[in-house]
């Protein structure tokens, strides 16, 4: 982690003056000015993204390791340096995964894959013939005493030797889909397993690892989200955790419950255990929470930095080490068990969107989270000024991320909310809010909205444009003017004293429509030669796609597009270039052309997270800024700072100054 980073966490730990003292390093350097938005859990130690989907994890004293994609991840607990091992054979996904001694063991849909941890190579893969037809495919894996057992799509246990790739044992265990299975070595090595026919009922399986006899089986009356062993007092024991929170502790040797708790926790992925057994750590949404299996209680929350649920866990000593799920990210977090526990607020906000605005000439960002209200903040340090509308579940019930965007109406900055093709209009000075009503061709998805001169542009998923008129909510014109999901961007310009409204496609083109009816017109000059890829077809699953603009903006009298890793910028009136095509090295996420210092620029956001600012004239890049993550909405530029959204919060960057000293205090030592 490069000095930014460390500045940054200090920053959302609320420990400014231990980030002045980073600064103090190299003045001159573009470093995090301020953030705002959500605080880093005081328990966080390390934060990696991997790049793939993660599917093992294990801790031990010195290394926090994790198997994303064809990848094994050893990280340092100490440094945070990562080390990486390329895996022989063919990157393949893989429906779990665990780690075992040297090894790492992983199943996909016929076979059992076992790799050597120091060289990478291939040690075994079984033969798919072995799985027996009406099993289904390998989808559960647990590994113990020289053996593998993997639970199927058609509910069936396998045991499999790990020197030779035998089948060993097979027995039919659950009606159905098998989640997860796990096995003991204390004692008598045993299996526990959990599945059934659908996500409302289920069962939960004890085994002998010998030859996989049954010795216990109980119907649920609800599915099983994870489950694992512990030794509690002195007695082995199975826990299970329902997707209810109800948690129940095992005899195995009577597969009847000792202890059964009604939790607040809803889990998500697996469990780990800590303080000798005694607790599980359990994930719910983007937080851990730390149980007492001797009463239920939630002894701690511990809040990730991650914008999908929690995964994987592991747990050795004080550390803990979760990954995200749904994300081929890759994001880990290193987190530690302080004692007292820590206590964080399992929800807080994460900024969904936010823009810039004015208010009585003061410049500030307004932004939204998922619950609301619309919080505003300085945007010379970051402050909350204040907030505007009450708390409320709109932004998460529409199934989409607002967007926000500043309109002028009468010299007064308003910003527009919207998450489909109806706008709210939010006075950030008085607190007045007003919505659209809800025209008949409205769908449920946006997909891109622009502004200008008090008018908005809106092109849903569905492919119907709109335009409203922002300080009366009225529409002025809709149309439908592509199929699903065809249209990425759309942008607000003046050509010859008339409105127009461009939108780009995934296909590579342009289309131009006037303002007032959406009547579409033919492009101007040179834009008539930028026409779509004939051939093109879309794909849901890969949307937008390479050819797509991703980003259309008129500044001015110039037309600023991205297509992939290039940035072009045109006149409006001939399409002529107004400078060189502008390449990156990766794909460019964001776009936001400005003028800085009198020289008209754009600030680009690429793959790379390098945030860049261009001279248009020259193609000369003026700065650039190599951020954490790649950054998607960049929301002003000025010679004194650029401030982006990234990953939940709003983060300014700027060349050396004081740091403001006002933030609350979190907590923490500053260390990551």
């Amino acid at each position: 982690m490069d000095r930014f980073e460390r500045m940054l966490t200090l920053l959302r730990r609320g420990q400014t003056e231990h980030a002045e003292q980073l600064r103090a390093e190299s003045p001159a350097a573009w470093l995090p000015q301020w953030t705002a938005g959500e605080p880093l859990s005081r328990a966080l130690r390390q934060a990696h993204q991997l790049g793939s989907m993660i599917k093992a994890v294990r801790l031990d004293d010195t290394f926090a390791w994790a198997l994303a994609g064809d990848t094994v991840f050893r990280t340092s607990l100490t440094d945070g340096v990562v080390h990486r091992l390329r895996l022989e054979g063919r990157d393949k996904f893989h429906w779990d995964a665990t780690f075992a001694g040297g090894t790492v063991v992983a199943v996909e849909d016929g076979r059992l894959l076992v790799w050597d941890l120091t060289t990478g190579k291939l040690l075994l893969a079984t033969d798919p013939d072995d799985v027996p037809r009406r099993a289904g495919g390998l989808r559960s894996l647990a590994v113990g005493a020289g053996v593998a057992v993997t639970g199927t799509e058609g509910g069936y246990l396998l045991q499999w030797d790990l020197a030779d790739g035998r089948l060993l044992a097979r027995t039919a265990a659950h009606g159905g889909y098998v989640a997860g299975v796990a096995i003991s070595t204390d004692g008598t090595p045993a299996v526990l397993s959990f599945g059934g026919e659908d996500r409302w009922t289920g069962t939960v399986c004890f085994h002998d690892l010998d030859g996989l006899r049954r010795t216990g089986e109980v119907a649920t009356p609800e599915e099983t989200s994870c489950g694992g062993w512990t030794v509690l007092d002195g007695q082995r024991r199975a826990v299970t955790v329902a997707g209810s929170g109800l948690l129940t502790v095992w005899d195995p040797t009577t597969a009847v419950p000792v202890a059964q708790f009604s939790t607040t926790v809803r889990p998500s992925g697996t469990l780990a255990f800590a303080a000798g057994g005694a607790r599980a750590v359990l994930g719910e949404s983007r937080a851990l929470r730390i149980v007492d299996l001797r009463d239920g209680v939630v002894r701690g929350t511990i809040r990730t930095d991650f914008t999908f649920d929690v995964d994987k866990i592991a747990a050795r000593g004080r550390f803990v080490f979760a990954t995200q799920g749904d994300s081929t990210e890759g994001r880990t977090n290193l987190l530690e068990l302080t004692d007292p526990l820590t206590q964080d607020a399992k929800d807080r906000p994460r900024f969904l969107d936010a823009v810039p605005a004015t208010i009585g000439g003061r410049a500030v960002v307004v932004a939204v989270d998922e619950d609301g209200p619309y919080r505003v903040h300085d945007a010379a340090d970051g402050r909350e000024l204040g907030s505007v509308g009450e708390r409320t579940n709109k932004h998460r019930s529409v199934g989409g991320r607002p967007r926000l965007r500043t309109v002028s109406v009468g010299g007064r900055d308003l910003v527009l909310s919207m998450s489909d093709l109806v706008p709210t209009v939010v006075d950030p000075a008085t607190g007045d809010i007003r919505t659209a009503p809800r025209p008949p061709m409205a769908g449920p998805v946006l997909s891109a909205a622009a502004t200008r001169d008090g008018l908005v542009a809106m092109v849903d998923a569905r492919g119907t444009l709109a335009v409203w008129d922002a300080a009366t909510l009225t529409l002025r014109a809709s149309t439908r003017i592509a199929e699903s999901l065809e249209t990425t961007s759309v942008a607000l310009g003046d050509l010859h004293g008339r409105t127009v409204v461009l939108t780009g496609a995934v296909d590579g083109g342009i289309r131009w429509f006037d303002g007032a009816d959406l009547t579409e017109l033919p492009p101007p000059g040179r834009f008539a030669e930028r026409t779509g890829l004939a051939d093109h077809a879309v794909n849901p699953m890969r949307w937008p796609g390479p050819d797509a603009v991703t980003a259309l903006a008129v500044a001015g009298a110039a037309v600023v597009s991205a297509v992939g890793g290039t940035v072009t910028c045109a006149d409006i009136a001939t399409g002529e270039p107004s400078g060189p095509a502008l390449a990156h090295p990766g794909k460019v996420w964001a776009v936001l052309p400005a003028v800085r210092d009198g020289v008209p620029v754009v600030a680009t956001s690429c793959a790379d997270r390098v945030l860049r600012i261009w001279d248009i004239a020259t193609g000369r890049t003026i700065r650039a800024v190599t951020l954490p993550r790649p950054i998607y909405r960049i929301l002003s530029v000025t010679t004194e700072q650029i401030i982006v959204r990234d990953s939940g919060y709003i983060v300014a960057v700027g060349p050396g100054a004081r740091l403001p000293v006002h933030h609350e205090a979190v907590g923490g030592d500053g260390t990551r």
